[in-house]
């Protein structure tokens, strides 16, 4: 149920509600007024006292009348601050969403950028064919990057709402073809879905990888579990900046409902990914 259709029923629930107890003790006021007057009309009371006690019962329903109305008003308040509450977190949402969209593209570009200087070198010194594959590859791989973010820009005001279920282990091997290594990369796999929104999943997924193939010496270990995801990945040293990836996935991560701890222990660096 989407929160406009839920702020509409409760208001009209609280305004059918407030009304028809307001409606109710009115109706039922001068039932009772009209009672008491055909009473007292046949009972020779002084008029000062019938007065008396006729404003005396107006006040008691004034009063009630008057607590009623403050309620609803309270109530209408109240659903009226939730809706700006909801529109002003929705919209720093989206801010910080583009914010850190613009971060995970300049991080995608900065990879393509040093692979093609990489390569670029390799092709001064020894001209070869496949080389040329791997620059094309990359070209396609940061045009598909590039049409994707536009995609999401498109769609943001559903991105946070658009969940379905995601199979890891395919979401995994897709974001790993986009990487060309020669350090040696073990695969421990497991059928396991994941109910998020898949281009947040996938976003964090490649950063995280993106951090462990950029900062390993030789070897990469991705392993999946019932409720996580691990990454491992040996190291030489903590590499100034080497922080931007993760801080981005973490970002990614609380917005999700999705936890991330990392730590390095030994000559391995960890990540740990929990759904």
């Amino acid at each position: 149920m989407s929160f406009q259709l839920k702020i509409f029923i409760i208001f009209a629930t609280s305004v059918v509600l407030i009304f028809s107890v307001i409606n109710f003790i009115t109706i039922n006021f001068f039932k009772e007024q009209q009672q008491e007057e055909e009473i007292l009309s046949k009972i020779p009371y002084p008029e000062q006292l019938k007065e008396s006690y006729a404003k005396e019962r107006f006040n008691k329903y004034s009063k009630t009348i008057l607590i009623w109305e403050v309620l609803l008003i309270l109530v209408l308040s109240y659903l009226f601050y939730r809706i700006l509450n909801v529109i002003s977190r929705k919209e720093k949402e989206h801010e910080e969403f583009l914010r850190f969209l613009f971060f995970v593209l300049s991080h995608k570009i900065g990879n393509f950028l040093s692979t093609m200087n990489t390569n670029i070198e390799i092709l001064k010194i020894k001209p070869e064919s496949r080389v040329l594959e791997r620059m094309e590859k990359s070209c396609n791989a940061i045009g598909a990057e590039i049409q994707k973010t536009i995609e999401a820009v498109k769609k943001l005001p559903k991105i946070s709402k658009s969940k379905q279920q995601i199979n890891l282990e395919e979401l995994i091997k897709t974001v790993i073809s986009k990487f060309e290594t020669d350090k040696k990369l073990l695969f421990s796999k497991r059928e396991v879905y994941l109910n998020n929104n898949p281009e947040v999943v996938e976003t964090i997924i490649f950063l995280l990888i993106d951090n462990a193939f950029r900062y390993s010496e030789k070897m990469i270990h991705i392993k999946i579990f019932r409720n996580a995801v691990a990454i491992r990945n040996d190291f030489t040293e903590i590499v100034k900046g080497s922080g931007l990836g993760l801080q981005i996935a973490e970002y990614l991560c609380r917005t999700s409902k999705l936890q991330l701890k990392y730590r390095a222990k030994g000559e391995h660096f960890i990540v740990l990914l929990i759904f």
